[in-house]
């Protein structure tokens, strides 16, 4: 559990930043080739590895040194190559968002933990002043109390352990 006094963020996005993180989103989006899977689809097709894209690209190249009277026509060197550009690029894109997701993660973990640590602070603080008669105390608690065991510690015996 994280020091209740160490808050390591302690800021918001300011609303203009979030509409243009939003936007920028939108436009990416929007920049990319239309195009989706379904959950099987996604199964059954083909992945590039380091080792095929090779072979790929060993393709393109004899296709265009030894391809003529061989690969009939139908089969176009360029959509091969235009695919495995577009792998490429998305690629590089691919790595760069991983990042960004990884960050939004662990900025959602560091808050989030954040939060939820003070709340039990607090919830134990109501729990006590409950216990010792404070008024006002046990409506607060009963309400948080409720909450709390509705988040699904079925398992849990007690309330967490007043400290």
């Amino acid at each position: 559990m994280g020091n209740i006094t160490e808050n390591k963020l302690n800021t918001v996005i300011i609303a203009a930043d979030l509409t243009a993180i939003n936007a920028s989103i939108t436009t990416i989006t929007a920049k990319l080739p239309a195009g989706s899977l379904t959950e099987d689809q996604r199964g059954g097709l083909k992945a590039i590895d380091v080792t095929n894209k090779v072979f790929v690209e060993d393709v393109i190249i004899e296709m265009g040194v030894s391809g003529t009277g061989i690969i009939p026509a139908f089969i176009n060197q360029a959509f091969i190559q235009n695919d495995l550009t577009l792998f490429q690029q998305l690629d590089v894109l691919d790595a760069s968002i991983s990042n960004l997701c990884q960050k939004i993660a662990d900025l959602k973990r560091i808050c989030g933990d954040e939060a939820y640590t003070a709340a039990l602070a607090v919830y134990r603080i109501y729990d006590g002043a409950n216990q010792a008669g404070v008024p006002g105390a046990k409506q607060a608690y009963d309400k948080l109390k409720s909450r709390f065991d509705a988040q699904g510690n079925a398992g849990r015996k007690t309330d967490p352990p007043i400290v």
